[in-house]
This record gives C-alpha cells, structure tokens and sequence, in this order.
C-alpha cells in the first residue's frame, strides 16, 4: 500500500500546532501565577521583620507598610498581565487585529504549577516593558538603540520622495530577536520599511499587545523594580510606578506598510530560499549572542541581505546557551574570530568601535551593570 504524503504533511502540520500551542500555554500558565509566586517572596520579607528581635523592629518601624505596598505593586503588575492576556481573546471588534498565532491565548493555560524558570521570564518582560516602552528607559535607549538608528540613516538614507508621491521604495530593513519592537517602530517612524522578528512567545504576547491593543499614553502603570530587595537607596525607589507606554504606537506616524512582525525562529524563518537577497539591511541589537552557533546567524544574515547590502549590530556576547545543560549545543566564540568569520563570509567592514551600554537596569540600584558592546557597520560584498 502506497503512503499518502498528503496525509502524512498534514498530521505532521497538525502535531507542530499542537506543539505551538503547548508552549504558548506553559508562558500563559507563567503569566498568570505570576503574583502567586511573588506573594512568597513578601511573605519570606515579613517572616524575617518577625524573627527581628523587638528592639532592631523598633528602629525600622516602616517595613510592615512596605510589604503592604509591595503586595499592592505585585498585584498591580499581576492586573496589567491579566488585561494583556486577556487582550487576545476572541473577540468582534475589527479595530483590534489578534495574530492567529496568538489568538485565545488564555485558553490554551497549561495545568499545574509554573516552573521558577518561567516566572523569572515574566519578570524580565516586565523589566524590558520599561526599557522599550516607558520615559525611564529612554537614557538606555538611546545608548544601543539610538546609535544604530543614526548609524542607519548615516550609511542607507530613506530617498527623499518625488513631488507626485513617486520616488524610489524605501530600504527594507529586518531587524531579528525585536524584543518589544521598540525597535522596529522608531526604523519604520524614519520612513524604512522594517520587519522585526521574535521567537519568544513570552515577548510576542507583550509586544502585539503594546503595538496593537493600548489607546493612550502612560494607560498602564508597571513596577518592574519590586523583584529584588538588594541594592536600593530607598524603599520608593523599589517601589518606583513606572507608565507606559511612553508614545502611543499607533498614532506616532509610521506610514501604512512600513512595520510588520514576523514570529518564528530566526533560522527557519529567514534560512528560507524565499528569503535570499531579499534584505537592503540588518539590524542586530543584543541578538547575536542569543544563538546556538553564531557562524549559522552570520551566515543566515549574509544570505538575507542584497549586493551591498547593510549589517548594523550592536551588542555584547553574553552567549545565553553556555550555562545551560551540559549536552546543550553552545559556540561560544571570542569576538576576534566573530570579526575574522565575518570577513571570511563575504563582509567589508566600514566601520566598528566599542560602546558602552546596559540592558534592563535599573538606574536608581546601587548596583550598575555595564556593556561594552561591540558596534559595527559591515557591507555585503
């Protein structure tokens, strides 16, 4: 008896979905026990004021109402977190596009308790909400953000359109590993027509819901410092409301066309033969160090991009796979051979420096986390 392919690329279509699906409800599940897990952290707080001998409770009488605040922060955040999952279920309201991929996300919630590991994931969107979308994380935007969208506009100019409307297509810009899509919004508001791509449902979810779902500036009220008790001046500034967003994406002037995302892995998605010298340029901010192996994002970068084409990356190389299991596939490669690899694939470098920045930090903590990144513009030859 003969196979039926047709069959078999079906049910194979269908167990990828349903394994989609999976992943999506174990980040749900995460989203969603969220306060429950911060709870026991206020409670591990309040335990140790109570094991303090009367006299030392004395001189810091102010704890008690502190815990008390932090509750109200955790439950805040917990409120913000059940609006934007609450956001992407089905619904008659043609003004809000919900991606399919994304579409009655809650219902989809794994059972049982949420791993730690996952839960810290929550608190790390929360933290990168303010750096994306929020007026304090406009310093550290400017830091990465900033300097490759002026470097940008410096090497690949958007053409100044003709009188009749008619001038040349503006570059196309992909921009993998968007994060919030901060990002891609401020290359698209210049007039590129930019492609953010994101493999984190964790970060898709709070994107699309920024991108798509909020009406006006500073609508939410975020506290993503709550998370730890170390290094702070004063309790407020844990404490500390951070709105966002900061600008309303919807109306901050990026032309019908200009900005989309595409989910999936980097790899996949842009490996695709459909996808070959398709790009005028890329963008990798914080990116490049989230591989497996860097030599196949490089490769895939040059295969992206046209003839002459662009690569702007800013970041460091935190490889985020190499304290992972001890069978995890992880290259971590110096950035001297990273230059040298890139120079060997068919790249020209026009211009390359270090620069300093920070990633999610929180600039009222005595402790401050510096990068010195490696930032360079090199061309597709």
């Amino acid at each position: 008896m003969e196979a039926n392919v047709d069959d078999d690329v079906t049910a194979l279509a269908e167990a990828e979905e349903q394994e989609e699906k999976q992943a999506l409800g174990r980040i749900v599940r995460a989203f969603m026990q969220y306060e429950e897990y911060l709870v026991f952290q206020v409670e591990r707080w309040e335990r140790n004021f109570e094991r303090m001998s009367t006299k030392h409770q004395e001189w810091v009488p102010h704890l008690p109402k502190k815990y008390v605040d932090a509750r109200d922060c955790i439950r805040n955040n917990q409120t913000f977190i059940e609006t934007m999952i609450g956001g992407f279920d089905a619904r008659d309201d043609d003004d809000i596009a919900v991606p399919p991929h994304l579409a009655n996300a809650r219902s989809w919630m794994a059972a049982g308790r949420a791993p730690a590991g996952d839960v810290e994931k929550v608190k790390y969107v929360l933290k990168n909400l303010a750096r994306d979308w929020s007026q304090e994380g406009e310093v550290e935007r400017a830091q990465s953000y900033g300097l490759v969208l002026e470097e940008l506009q410096r090497v690949l100019p958007v053409p100044d359109a003709t009188s009749d409307g008619n001038g040349a297509s503006p570059p196309s810009v992909l921009v993998p590993g968007t994060g919030l899509g901060r990002l891609v919004l401020e290359t698209a508001r210049l007039g590129y027509q930019c492609q953010g791509n994101e493999f984190s449902y964790y970060m898709l979810l709070a994107s699309s819901f920024i991108l798509n779902q909020t009406s006006y500036e500073h609508e939410y009220t975020i506290h993503p410092w709550i998370h730890t008790s170390c290094n702070v001046i004063a309790d407020m500034d844990q404490l500390r409301p951070v709105p966002i967003p900061d600008i309303l994406p919807g109306e901050c002037g990026v032309r019908p066309g200009l900005m989309s995302m595409c989910a999936g892995d980097f790899l996949e998605v842009y490996g695709d033969a459909s996808q070959q010298e398709q790009w005028d340029c890329v963008i990798t901010c914080y990116f490049l160090d989230t591989a497996h192996n860097i030599i196949e994002y490089m490769e895939t970068i040059y295969g992206v991009l046209r003839k002459g084409g662009i690569w702007i990356n800013l970041g460091p190389l935190l490889y985020h796979w190499a304290d992972m299991a001890e069978d995890e596939f992880s290259v971590e490669l110096c950035l001297k051979d990273v230059e040298h690899i890139a120079i060997n694939m068919g790249f020209r470098c026009l211009q390359k420096r270090m620069v300093p920045s920070t990633y999610t930090a929180d600039n009222r903590s005595m402790l401050q986390s510096m990068y010195l990144c490696a930032f360079w513009t090199m061309m597709k030859e």
